[in-house]
């Protein structure tokens, strides 16, 4: 691989930052140049696995799960260690912290994105024979989706991502706002008596 020049000059004089320009390309490329040439060489069963667990991670209500997962490890502890404020605020911001998470996520997986999948699934059905199996299918397209599943696959998981962002708008103020606030009580009670 080489980095080409970038000649930004229309001028018939000479660029008094050519000098660095070029001496910045030619240490990039003697970086590039360093590194080793290698190729992966992978077997069938790999490359199946690969695809599988991209296929999960790629579906809207299991990348919801994953992110959830990540902030639950992550944020609560985050807010429990701000040793910029006290101790009592500490414990507060980790407890709603794991309430907006739990309430998210629960929400996110469970009522929007995985039953919004479920249904774009069912309305993208190439082979189904019911009144709404082919409805979200392009009709100018059918044939060539029929023909490849990995962009049937990536269609649906965009259009599942697409509605279910949508139905988000209004579920985040309906379910999650109270669910929060219900949960964060509930862990403020539950937590006030261990630390008394």
């Amino acid at each position: 691989m080489n980095i080409q020049p970038i000649n930004n000059s229309i001028s018939m004089q000479g660029n008094p930052n050519n000098f660095w320009n070029n001496l910045k390309r030619k240490v990039s490329q003697k970086a590039i140049d360093a590194l080793p040439q290698h190729t992966v060489k992978e077997s069938a069963k790999k490359i199946e696995a690969w695809e599988q667990i991209d296929s999960f991670m790629s579906r809207p209500a299991e990348n919801r799960g994953i992110m959830g997962a990540t902030a639950l490890l992550t944020q609560p502890a985050i807010d429990y260690h701000n040793h910029k404020v006290d101790k009592e605020t500490r414990r507060i911001s980790r407890n709603r912290t794991i309430a907006k998470i739990l309430a998210g996520t629960g929400v996110g997986m469970f009522v929007v994105r995985g039953p919004i999948y479920k249904a774009i699934q069912s309305m993208t059905n190439i082979r189904g024979n019911s009144k709404f199996s082919k409805a979200l299918l392009p009709k100018k397209y059918l044939n060539d989706i029929a023909q490849n599943p990995k962009f049937l696959k990536n269609y649906r998981s965009a259009l599942a991502m697409s509605i279910a962002l949508g139905a988000m708008c209004i579920t985040n103020f309906v379910i999650d706002a109270p669910l929060t606030a219900l949960l964060t009580n509930y862990l403020n009670d539950k937590t006030e008596v261990k630390d008394e």
